[in-house]
């Protein structure tokens, strides 16, 4: 036994802009007596982890090795082939502006040419390049061999961690494709109990090791969440533009997190002077140097990097436009769309996997919008160029001599295109959508919307903004094309003045936590310090720390789902048992009132009064139209929209016992589980399974699969929304003074601990006026008829008013929810 020791800060809970604040607590010691082996205390677990994934998700060292060198050869072949089109190839004969001449006595031509007399002599190619292509292959050779080194490094690195996986996890490269990160996540939290990955703690939880691989991404999702990030500009005629380029972000980032200014001085630690508000105005002119001096770099290179751009956009486009020229017609998540969408602690594949699912349901919504004046217009041009493009290729099947004419070919390509992206313009008769059901679609893979969105479905306000995060290829293109000359001005004019902006955010959200370093405070999803009241947090944060749009609940859920393994902080369960117990509320609710109506005599007012005022029920309704299909063995929509993440497998499998193959890899979370109480189980209990008709019926006692996983997870994205409209509306409690147009604006008040103290609205959504005369309240309850209502060991006093029903919790409530195995 050997010892070794190890220094980390103490985790600290106060971040105020404190003129006389200090610096950070000093380094404290830990001395762990740990038994050494290869894979202890490993220096940088952050690139540790980082590989472990990027080795699964590639299933293994093959993949990584073809990546690595065709990206190499990608860059050679590109930048010589450039060269040898541009100074090596005599265009006067190519092109017949000159002929070639066999023999200068007679002055007889050849009337066949070939390759040669096409290309210069390799000594008068080299004489025709000139300086400034000298210049860019100079700069393109330093780039290359810069590859190159990282190339070697990278395979070196995956060596090790190709010996990793099937030395200390035991999983060897084939059997990578059919094993799910998951699996991968629980032998690396049981490698920690035996290697001591990270001698600063004696366990890892599944939130640190996210925590790690994601420590940059979740501040890139936090800043777009508070509105740091990303750049708009209003332009004239244009309006506003959203411009996240890929040349910005990797400029961001180098700025931020790992060039050699960066605010963090490693890759787990943010620099100490950070941390402390007296030396805000010195770090502030400090970074903006940086980003001024960076800006400039980028001007100055942009003509190189703008050619490249140009250069891969013909080679890697050009073919697939002039086969499917409707390509450009397609749609695409923008980088903001998958930053904004991004849950806290989420990795890209099931980023990617929950993206995938959206977007059906996402082109669905946008094609309920047809314009009339554009359908008329992409008519005339289908019929003009589609006639052109008709009778030109004809005459060529007809006589190829045809095909000699000058710009002939050029007239058939482009007439061709312009008809295939028109005709991708007019609109599907066939086709009759619902703008607001097909909102709610999108909004169940997606995770988060604004309240406005799902109110105004069917405007156009609402549309452009929609479109903003669900982009044309070819706004996409030619954003990446224009991005080497846009953003130096952005990185100078744009982010330079709002460098005081990014100290105070690095500052005021950053914590340091033990066995991980520092991280952004909202990756730890702590409802407690960035929830927001109205979407049921039971805490009161200031407004400044509150997550927008939800999205330290949602984050929450999402990474319970992922991780049902991962052992809960007590306000985080918290937290979900509150949203259980709502869930179970309006199910006792709905259970009386089928009951009272099964009882009552069937008036007109008692049909036409459906309860379609709960929460749990609008959600139930909500994922219908999203796997509704009258075959009863099949969740329809879900599963083909799951097809590109998940693999295809029906229960015959799971209770055989035998792996199903595939892309098991890019599952999220577990392939199978324990079955839990979620709730979707909680509205498809009782009688609600009457109003959950046509959903997927769970398969067995005791097995959860990952596609109803991914279904329960729809099902809590919906619901949490419906309450959160609810709270934002005064269904449950008066918000008449809260500002609608910010749906994250919220006073003091606790406005769930307020909603368990109100009457529900009956179905005529009217306001329901709340007393601030408990008293009475209480005093009129014995006027009337109480039920008791009891729903898994959980009683509820139900009083069955005219105007309304209220429900008080039991004093004896038993907490039946283990943290060990909670799932939403």
């Amino acid at each position: 036994m050997s010892s070794s020791v190890s220094q980390y800060r103490g985790l600290t809970a106060q971040y105020t802009d404190n003129e006389e604040e200090d610096y950070p607590p000093q380094f404290t010691t830990l001395t762990h007596e740990i038994e050494k082996s290869k894979w202890s205390h490993i220096d940088d677990l952050d690139e540790f982890f980082a590989r472990v994934y990027h080795y699964h998700q590639n299933h293994g060292m093959p993949s990584l090795i073809l990546i690595e060198f065709l990206n190499l050869f990608q860059i050679m072949f590109l930048t010589l082939f450039s060269v040898f089109m541009l100074e090596c190839v005599d265009y006067n004969i190519l092109f017949q502006s000159q002929q070639v001449i066999s023999d200068k006595k007679n002055n007889s031509f050849v009337e066949k040419r070939s390759i040669h007399d096409v290309i210069y002599p390799l000594d008068k190619c080299i004489n025709n390049i000139d300086f400034k292509i000298w210049f860019s292959i100079t700069i393109v050779f330093i780039f290359w061999v810069f590859r190159l080194i990282k190339a070697i490094y990278n395979i070196a690195r995956y060596a090790e961690i190709r010996s990793f996986y099937i030395s200390a996890l035991n999983i060897h490269t084939n059997d990578l494709p059919n094993i799910t990160w998951n699996e991968v996540l629980e032998k690396l939290l049981q490698m920690q109990k035996k290697h001591h990955l990270c001698i600063h703690k004696q366990e890892l939880t599944e939130l640190d090791i996210y925590n790690r691989i994601l420590r940059f991404k979740n501040y890139l999702v936090a800043m777009v969440n508070q509105g740091i990030l990303p750049p708009k500009i209003d332009i004239p005629i244009f309006g506003q533009l959203i411009l996240l380029t890929t040349g910005f972000k990797y400029n961001f980032e180098f700025l931020f997190f790992w060039g050699p200014f960066a605010p963090f001085q490693n890759c787990y630690q943010l620099r100490p002077e950070y941390k402390v508000y007296s030396k805000r105005a010195e770090l502030t002119a400090e970074l903006s140097k940086s980003i001024l001096i960076l800006g400039i770099l980028n001007l100055i290179l942009s003509p190189v990097i703008f050619v490249w751009q140009l250069l891969q956009f013909l080679y890697n486009y050009t073919e697939l436009i002039k086969r499917d020229p409707s390509v450009l017609g397609s749609r695409r998540w923008s980088n903001y769309g998958r930053l904004y969408f991004r849950h806290f602690n989420e990795l890209d594949h099931e980023l990617d996997a929950r993206l995938s699912r959206a977007y059906r349901p996402a082109m669905n919504y946008l094609s309920s919008f047809v314009s009339k004046f554009l359908a008329v217009f992409a008519k005339f041009f289908v019929l003009t160029c589609g006639t052109i493009f008709a009778v030109l290729v004809l005459l060529t099947i007809y006589d190829e001599d045809v095909i000699n004419i000058e710009h002939l070919l050029t007239i058939i390509s482009v007439t061709g295109a312009i008809a295939g992206i028109a005709r991708s313009l007019i609109p599907d008769e066939n086709f009759v959508f619902f703008s607001d059901q097909m909102m709610f679609q999108v909004l169940a893979h997606v995770h988060y919307m604004p309240d406005s969105w799902k109110e105004h479905a069917n405007s156009y306000v609402v549309r452009d903004e929609f479109v903003k995060l669900f982009q044309y290829k070819f706004v996409y293109l030619l954003e990446e094309l224009l991005s080497p000359i846009i953003t130096p001005f952005i990185l100078i004019f744009w982010l330079r003045p709002r460098s005081a902006s990014l100290v105070d955010f690095l500052r005021n959200f950053t914590v340091d936590v033990v066995g991980v370093g520092d991280v952004c405070s909202f990756a730890q999803m702590d409802t407690k310090r960035h929830g927001n009241p109205k979407w049921l947090s039971k805490t009161n944060p200031k407004k400044t720390h509150q997550a927008r749009n939800g999205k330290t609940e949602l984050s929450l859920i999402h990474f319970v789902h992922t991780n049902p393994k991962w052992r809960l902080p007590a306000e985080s369960l918290a937290f979900i048992d509150q949203l259980k117990d709502q869930a179970i509320k309006e199910t006792s609710i709905t259970e009386q009132s089928i009951a009272k109506s099964n009882n009552e005599p069937k008036t007109a007012e008692s049909i036409t009064e459906p309860n379609m005022e709960q929460s749990l029920n609008k959600s139930i309704y909500h994922l219908q139209s999203l796997v509704y299909n009258p075959a009863p063995n099949l969740t329809s929509n879900l599963i083909k929209s799951s097809l590109n993440s998940q693999p295809q497998y029906d229960f015959h499998i799971q209770q055989s016992g035998q792996m199903p193959r595939g892309a098991v890899s890019r599952i999220e979370g577990p392939l199978f589980t324990n079955k839990q109480q979620t709730l979707l189980s909680i509205a498809q209990a009782s009688t609600l399974q009457l109003s959950s008709q046509g959903l997927p019926v769970m398969p067995g006692p005791n097995i959860t699969t990952a596609i109803e996983n991914s279904l329960d997870m729809c099902f809590s994205a919906l619901y949490i929304h419906e309450l959160h409209r609810k709270y934002h509306h005064g269904d449950y409690i008066d918000l008449d003074n809260v500002k609608e147009e910010n749906d994250d604006d919220t006073d003091g008040e606790n406005l769930f601990e307020m909603n368990q103290k109100r009457p529900l609205l009956e179905s005529d959504h009217k306001r329901v006026q709340y007393n601030q005369g408990l008293e009475s309240e209480s005093e009129d309850d014995t006027a009337h008829n109480l039920t008791m209502t009891s729903y898994n060991d959980t009683t509820y006093l139900t009083n069955n008013r005219t105007n309304g029903l209220k429900l008080s919790h039991s004093q004896n409530k038993i907490n039946n929810f283990n943290s060990n195995s909670l799932n939403l």
